[in-house]
């Protein structure tokens, strides 16, 4: 299906009124039976969303569904490559995943709004939900899409804010063979010594991580003395060393190039009401969101059912429509991710790393992190039936002095701690990640939040795991001499 599109952007300098009447002209100007509406047909409401967009619900008069209303944040184009993410929405949509995109607008996009609820960072490592959490990120994993849809993402867009005419990466990544291959399985396991050919690769997490720090330090925040003052203590020199050497330690694990969302926090992370449950809560009483036009996941059975949220965590609204929704996820119900504008193709350990980081919350509780044995769990779960025997055998095939004779529960185990390995070595690298990514929102995003002291945290939390997860990877992946 084409998606409708519009040339108009939504301005907030104007005045939050004067941005909703903007909202109100594209959606009647974009969306089927709603050209009639006058402006007080509808009401907008701010829904719960991250911290560099904003994110509203638009509710028609009956019978239309209500709608989503995606604005970016200012200056995120520095960030992300809107062009890249909408292609990849729009296959992300086909193959069942992400919020079903109605329409479409200069700085913005309207989705389909579906009764959910976000998890919290506690729910995400509930053994409730774990489980399917953990299936479905090994389902999107498995997703094969071209890397020209997505076209180096956020790298893409980070470097050709720095070098616009030549679109070059101020660093390249060399990653090995298996962490660059489109469709390379997702449970390969590398040599005991890892692989360190330098070939050159596709955009990753890597590329971004260096383009965005390249455009940090250009940063100046004369406007604001206390900021400028915080910006001046960081030593990006030391900084550019340390990302260096993560990298090389990340080579010797060789992580599987997979699509990666590179940003599964509970907040993208929707148990969708199921259309029997939205039915049921409408005929007692409780409010819910119809579904929107498109039929995108129409035959996905309620695996493309992504929407957005209202604040409080229920779209309908009520204790009683959370506990239906909880009891979905308990009796076999699916979850939904949204939010793939910092995906692209890249080692599968950052997401694991990254994930398992979001434990934490906003509020950074980085005590959260999953012990060995709590990632062992999600592992299991996201590996495929007989794939972990499958790996033993592997890993069996590659170590001196063993045989298939050996005790096959030890065997897994070793595969299991090499992959525990793999994303605790990664999650430093998501720190690095949103570090250094919380310097450029720190000067350009208009929204009230210290990226600066959140920036201090994520690189304080990198340091204080640095030589126990560095130390997992020299036991289990040693270096080849």
């Amino acid at each position: 299906m084409t998606v409708p599109e519009d040339t108009a952007c939504v301005i907030f300098s104007n005045g939050q009124e004067e941005a909703e009447r903007q909202i109100k002209q594209i959606c009647t100007r974009l969306l089927s039976g709603w050209a009639d509406l006058r402006p007080s047909d509808m009401q907008i409401s701010r829904i719960s969303g991250g911290i560099s967009n904003l994110l509203v619900k638009v509710d028609p008069p009956a019978p239309l569904p209500a709608v989503a209303v995606k604005v970016f944040g200012d200056k995120t184009e520095l960030l992300i490559d809107r062009e890249a993410e909408k292609g990849l929405l729009l296959k992300l949509n086909a193959a069942c995943f992400g919020a079903p995109v109605v329409g479409l607008f200069n700085n913005g996009r309207i989705e389909r709004f579906l009764t959910a609820k976000t998890l919290t960072p506690e729910e995400m490592s509930d053994p409730r939900f774990v489980p399917h959490i953990a299936r479905r990120l090994r389902a999107f994993h498995d997703l094969q899409i071209d890397d020209a849809v997505i076209d180096g993402g956020a790298a893409a867009a980070a470097a050709a804010a720095i070098s616009p005419r030549t679109n070059n990466h101020p660093t390249t990544s060399n990653q090995c063979p298996n962490e660059n291959t489109p469709g390379a399985s997702s449970a390969s396991m590398a040599p005991p010594g890892g692989c360190l050919d330098s070939v050159a690769q596709p955009p990753s997490q890597w590329d971004t991580i260096f383009s965005w720090l390249e455009m940090a330090q250009g940063l100046s925040f004369v406007h604001d003395p206390a900021k400028q003052s915080a910006y001046d203590k960081v030593d990006f020199r030391a900084m550019r060393t340390e990302l260096k050497t993560l990298r090389e330690k990340c080579r010797r694990v060789g992580s599987p190039r997979v699509l990666c969302h590179n940003d599964l926090l509970s907040g993208n992370i929707l148990v969708v009401q199921s259309e029997g449950a939205a039915h049921e809560a409408a005929a007692n009483g409780r409010s819910t969101a119809g579904k929107g036009e498109g039929g995108h996941g129409s035959t996905c059975d309620g695996l493309g059912a992504g929407g957005s949220v209202e604040e409080g965590g229920s779209a309908a609204g009520t204790t009683g429509a959370v506990r239906t929704l909880d009891e979905q996820v308990l009796a076999g119900g699916k979850l939904q991710f949204i939010d793939f504008e910092y995906s692209c193709y890249g080692p599968r350990g950052f997401d694991w790393g990254n994930h398992f980081n979001e434990y934490a919350g906003f509020d950074c509780v980085y005590d959260r992190f999953p012990s060995s044995a709590q990632q062992k769990a999600f592992f299991r779960h996201y590996l495929k039936p007989g794939e972990l025997q499958q790996l033993a055998k592997k890993h069996i095939s590659m170590q001196e002095g063993r045989s298939e004779t050996d005790n096959a529960a030890e065997v897994e185990e070793a595969v299991l701690d090499r992959l525990v390995a793999e994303a605790c070595v990664f999650a430093l690298v998501s720190h690095a990640y949103w570090g250094v990514w919380s310097f450029i929102q720190a000067r350009y995003s208009p929204i009230d939040f210290d990226y600066l002291e959140y920036s201090g945290m994520r690189w304080a939390e990198y340091y204080r795991r640095r030589d126990e997860f560095f130390a997992l990877v020299d036991k289990l992946f040693p270096a080849s001499h």
